[in-house]
């Protein structure tokens, strides 16, 4: 499933792109995901094994390479993963060359389009990391609400936002 507007492009990933996507990680992604380092590239093989089982299968998680129109190029990617009862969490990223362009909310408006429409689902969760100021900048731009507090996996503090997809049908 190929999702676009005339500045990202959305799609599924391939092993073809494993290189590429790891040479996007850097300290600050690993930072804000509280990976204990770089992946292993075993593991993120795995992982985009992972991601087109579950687009083949209909599975619970979409995750998308995010790639400017023009290029065709890695820059990131989204991932929408249904939590059950009409709800998703959404997650995000950019690579450094391209952040804080708008290139996360872009992407993140085309994965929620198709949250709504296709996955029907109702609500979109999206937990940020505190201090990742520009990622909590993508949620709360996205018109998400902040709806609270949880511990990570990591020893950190999410803060937690809602937004209702029924308003993005």
């Amino acid at each position: 499933m190929v999702l676009s507007d005339e500045v990202v492009r959305l799609r599924p990933l391939s092993l073809d792109d494993v290189d590429e996507w790891m040479a996007g990680e850097d300290d600050e992604q690993i930072r804000w995901f509280e990976f204990p380092g770089p992946a292993p590239r075993e593991n993120v093989v795995l992982a985009i094994q992972n991601w087109m089982e579950s687009w083949r299968k209909n599975g619970p998680v979409r995750h998308w390479a995010a790639c400017p129109t023009d290029t065709g190029r890695i820059i990131g990617g989204v991932e929408l993963r249904d939590l059950g009862g009409g709800e998703a969490n959404l997650s995000y990223v950019i690579f450094p060359a391209f952040r804080r362009r708008g290139l996360a909310r872009r992407a993140a408006e085309l994965a929620l389009s198709y949250a709504a429409t296709e996955m029907n689902l109702r609500t979109a969760i999206i937990k940020v990391l505190e201090g990742n100021e520009a990622s909590l900048g993508v949620a709360r731009s996205l018109g998400a609400v902040e709806c609270g507090n949880e511990p990570s996996a990591g020893g950190g503090s999410f803060v937690v936002f809602r937004l209702d997809l029924i308003q993005a049908r």
